[in-house]
């Protein structure tokens, strides 16, 4: 992987990070609830990118993974069977209420990721200019 391609990567994971950041302080209603969750699949991805340049067909699979493996923690109450408090760092990075709705958004993200490389491929090769 060259060095552009991970400030690539590294520049859409702060632009991401910011996005998720200000989602949490400022949204409301289906912003907060769903736009959030869409973007984290693409931002752990693009995290992931940076650090290594293996499995990139593989990787938004593996991201959205991970994402549903935290709702399932959600599901199981694992924040409440471990005695965490609500505000904490850990029980904030895993979450207390699990929803449907947060896969789909999962799966969104995760096409979004999709969407991105094909275009990204098209610009590479001088396909998609005209």
């Amino acid at each position: 992987m060259t060095k552009s391609t991970r400030v690539y990567y590294l520049a859409w994971s702060i632009l991401l990070f910011l996005s998720e950041f200000a989602i949490a302080l400022w949204a409301k209603g289906f912003l907060r609830n769903n736009v959030g969750d869409l973007l984290i699949i693409p931002l752990l991805y693009c995290m992931v990118r940076v650090l290594t340049p293996k499995l990139p067909r593989l990787l938004p699979v593996l991201a959205c993974g991970a994402g549903f493996a935290a709702e399932f923690l959600q599901y199981i109450r694992l924040v409440d069977l471990l005695g965490l408090d609500h505000h904490s760092p850990l029980a904030i990075a895993i979450g207390t209420n699990a929803s449907w709705e947060d896969l789909v958004c999962y799966l969104v993200g995760m096409l979004l990721i999709y969407l991105g490389m094909y275009v990204r491929s098209c610009f590479q090769k001088g396909v998609c200019t005209s």
